[in-house]
């Protein structure tokens, strides 16, 4: 989950990623151009260590609401199973990181309109197992009621750990989509990560006519996989080009190397 915040679904508690209303729904005693919302900053922190080294972070709890949030700190461990991410209770894993994250106050509160900061601090163990965990904010303050269920605002950073320098990917053929009555070309690839650390790949794409010019070019946004994580990397074109056929040019890169496919398609 490379998500900016992580949300948690219990049976007794909704928790809810933010608490966000239109300017309709706000109060009088409310700024209608700033909606209530509860942020965590950062979002995503990148740990790169070996084992036994350990690492300290700063995490600030913003309460833009009117009023008092409570928290209760916990950590769990972020793995990817049948292609989703999980949250495993930490210690239930072998090489479990989250075990070893001890935060400065296990409790906090955030007064409205303020914010509240902890420090986690995480050793990494000898022989780690994830490589991502969660550092979770969460809510103990109940906000309200809506068909029976309790509602508590729960927020997290994602913490990944490079430990081994393990970076390898695999991708499946390029992907062509010509739609002409939106007039959008869409190029898709999906990518797994193998190997045993994270990576962020990302790329550029460049189309070019039957003469071999070049007739377009593109970025593919970086996009983060914990090992054993598949995600489509996509860009559209907006736009055709004139009638003929076209070689397309994926150009990926991740933390230790490059990687390209190709395909061909046509505009009628």
């Amino acid at each position: 989950m490379d998500a900016k915040h992580i949300v948690r679904w219990t049976p007794k508690h909704l928790l809810l990623l933010c608490l966000c209303c239109c300017g309709s729904q706000l109060t009088a005693q409310e700024d209608a151009a700033k909606p209530p919302t509860i942020t965590l900053t950062p979002a995503v922190i990148m740990v790169k260590a070996k084992p036994g080294q350990s690492f300290s972070q700063e995490l600030t709890l913003w309460n833009n609401t009117i009023n008092e949030l409570q928290f209760h700190l916990d950590a769990v461990d972020v793995v990817v199973r049948d292609g989703r991410r999980v949250f495993v209770p930490a210690g239930e894993l072998e090489g479990s990181i989250a075990r070893y994250a001890v935060f400065t106050d296990n409790d906090v509160k955030a007064l409205p309109g303020s914010s509240v900061s902890t420090t986690v601090t995480v050793t990494v163990p000898t022989s780690p197992g994830p490589r991502a965990i969660a550092c979770i904010f969460q809510g103990k303050t109940v906000m309200g009621t809506t068909n029976s269920f309790a509602m508590t605002a729960s927020l997290g950073s994602l913490v990944t750990f490079t430990v081994g320098d393990d970076f390898h990917l695999e991708n499946q053929p390029l992907q062509v989509s010509v739609d002409p009555d939106a007039k959008m070309i869409t190029f898709h690839e999906l990518v797994k990560n193998t190997g045993s650390d994270p990576v962020i790949p990302k790329g550029v794409i460049a189309v070019t006519n039957e003469r071999g010019a070049l007739v377009a070019r593109m970025p593919v946004a970086g996009k983060r996989l914990l090992p054993g994580e598949s995600m489509e990397f996509t860009a559209d074109h907006p736009g055709l080009p004139k009638t003929g056929k076209y070689k397309v040019m994926l150009l990926m890169q991740h933390e230790s190397a490059f990687f390209s496919s190709s395909a061909e398609f046509s505009v009628k």
